[in-house]
């Protein structure tokens, strides 16, 4: 279903339309991850580590079975329900309700009483940065909002912002180290760069309009310091044709392996009305 809190502001004379293939839908992460006609920039990370066919690289990883902090945090900050569900913590400050059974509680991942107090140092942490008004943009942001569009070379993309309000998207990130000298190399070695560069696209063909992008860095460490960081436009620009690269080469591994078979609608490369007739 098409989100309608999420409506595309009208352009304003300096921004491309909007444009009407993007959408977005409230729905669970793992319906999102499930949803294989669309690419997401891990898939375009798997097809550059891998060198795996791109048909190959569309169903995610395997998510272990024990979540990292940062997944925790993102699920307390972000799906306060989700981590509800999902999570629970040993230090007794959210016991959960009576009427949950022992089974379904050894179905969630379970933290330890340090994991909690760090949780919540991180948490405060982050609402209590004073360099960018995070608390004001979790609370009233659109949080872990999937986006799908079409590209004007008819790719179907994907993305799954943290937070989207008042023109930026907000992204959350853990981390040993805030220092940006450091979280740059969390930036190359992840390909943090080219998911920013997917998200500022996303929006952009939702909105009309170019958002800016920040990272959230939170240290998964002691003293769990916070650090924002903007991209700035070289930064965008340089993440952006890098983006354009990979996608090209997706795109031509795609057809290659794709050459002497009819490429169904579902193809997440092709847009239904491009799609080629089967050869005789």
């Amino acid at each position: 279903m098409v989100d309608a809190t999420f409506p595309p502001p009208p352009p304003d004379g300096r921004d491309a339309a909007p444009s009407p293939h993007c959408f977005t839908r409230r729905e669970p992460l793992s319906a999102y991850l499930a949803c294989d006609t669309h690419i997401s920039s891990s898939a375009l990370r798997r097809f550059e580590r891998t060198g795996r066919a791109p048909q190959d690289t569309l169903a995610p990883d395997p998510t272990p079975r024990e979540a990292s902090l940062g997944d925790a945090l993102h699920a307390l900050l972000l799906e306060p329900d989700r981590f509800a569900l999902e999570f629970f913590g040993m230090d007794g400050e959210d016991p959960p309700r009576g009427d949950v059974a022992l089974p379904e509680l050894l179905q969630r991942t379970w933290l330890s009483s340090r994991d909690c107090t760090a949780l919540r140092l991180m948490q405060r942490n982050v609402r209590a940065c004073t360099r960018a008004p995070l608390a004001q943009w979790l609370d009233t942001g659109a949080k872990e909002l999937s986006l799908y569009w079409e590209d004007a070379d008819g790719m179907r993309w994907k993305g799954r912002p943290d937070c989207f309000v008042d023109g930026v998207v907000v992204e959350l990130k853990t981390t040993t180290d805030v220092r940006p000298q450091r979280f740059a190399k969390s930036r190359r070695r992840f390909g943090y760069d080219l998911q920013a560069a997917l998200y500022v696209e996303g929006v952009t063909r939702l909105t009309g309009r170019r958002p800016r992008f920040v990272y959230v860095m939170a240290e998964s460490v002691r003293p769990h310091s916070v650090w924002t960081q903007e991209l700035d436009a070289t930064e965008i620009a340089v993440a952006t044709e890098a983006l354009a690269n990979l996608k090209a080469r997706f795109r031509a591994a795609w057809d290659a392996h794709a050459a002497a078979r009819y490429c169904a609608p579902t193809s997440p490369v092709l847009a239904a009305d491009a799609i080629p007739p089967l050869a005789p």
